[in-house]
């Protein structure tokens, strides 16, 4: 994935430079597909890649406008190219992202010809796409096979891509790290033997991750869930003190072994 977007940058910058010297550019999209599981950033980065793109010149806002089939899709005849003109009028001269792209052909990838609305959302932003492609950056987001389907079925979107994105699973190391990085961020510390049971947790997660494991939003479920517990065990010691100031600082933002023990063997 990595490699994929250095390539992508490595390329914007080059046109970048081309068009600062008025040398002639082809009609170039950057309208991606991005696949893999829910949690794995591809929001984050399509919201980088709008950046870059701005920075660069190559778009004149730096937004993304985040929506899914329910954004695009109406319910009565007429509703469905109004809500597809309406998002891509928001859009325009920044980044569009449809996460779960693959639903608008009805949820199985290929099945578009059978929902009409669907398919009258793709027909409709396709014809965007063209209409703006110097000012609209489209990203298709949603799961591997539903994507591959989604796309092989539609010709006209398959044409418009520029390129696919990967997105890989974490593995335990990095789903740990991102815990890590949650308990820091949020002002809490970790024992050692804390941090010792929580690798086990979150390995246990990533070693039983199916397609639809949600990454870096299950270990965020993960410390979520820890806090209550912590507090509750916390509470449970106030009344043996003489005044709540014997409990310090440290103790209020500490993550302790049983917490996670807890966590392991009731949730």
């Amino acid at each position: 994935m990595k490699q994929e977007i250095f390539r992508l940058v490595d390329f914007a910058r080059v046109v970048s430079l081309k068009k600062d010297r008025d040398l002639p550019v082809a009609n170039l999209t950057f309208h991606m597909v991005f696949t893999g599981p829910p949690g794995t950033g591809k929001t984050t980065v399509a919201r980088y890649i709008g950046r870059l793109l701005y920075e660069l010149k190559l778009l004149r806002k730096e937004k993304l406008i985040e929506v899914d089939r329910s954004a695009l899709v109406g319910t009565h005849l007429g509703d469905t190219a109004r809500l597809v003109q309406d998002k891509v009028k928001d859009a325009l001269d920044g980044v569009l992202f449809i996460d779960e792209a693959y639903t608008l052909a009805g949820g199985g990838g290929a099945t578009g010809r059978t929902d009409p609305y669907g398919q009258e959302a793709i027909d409709t932003l396709l014809k965007l796409m063209e209409d703006h492609r110097d000012r609209l950056v489209c990203i298709f987001a949603g799961y591997t096979s539903e994507m591959r389907r989604f796309v092989e079925a539609n010709p006209g979107l398959k044409s418009r891509i520029s390129r696919t994105v990967e997105f890989p699973s974490y593995d335990g190391r990095e789903l740990f790290q991102i815990f890590e990085s949650l308990v820091t961020k949020n002002g809490f510390n970790l024992t050692e033997e804390a941090a010792d049971e929580a690798r086990k947790v979150i390995d246990d997660m990533a070693r039983n991750a199916d397609e639809s494991f949600g990454n870096a939003r299950e270990v965020r479920q993960f410390f979520e869930a820890l806090q209550p517990i912590q507090a509750e065990r916390i509470a449970e010691h106030l009344d043996e003190v003489h005044s709540i100031d014997e409990i310090d600082n440290e103790t209020l933002m500490r993550i302790e072994e049983d917490d996670i023990t807890y966590y392991a063997e009731h949730i």
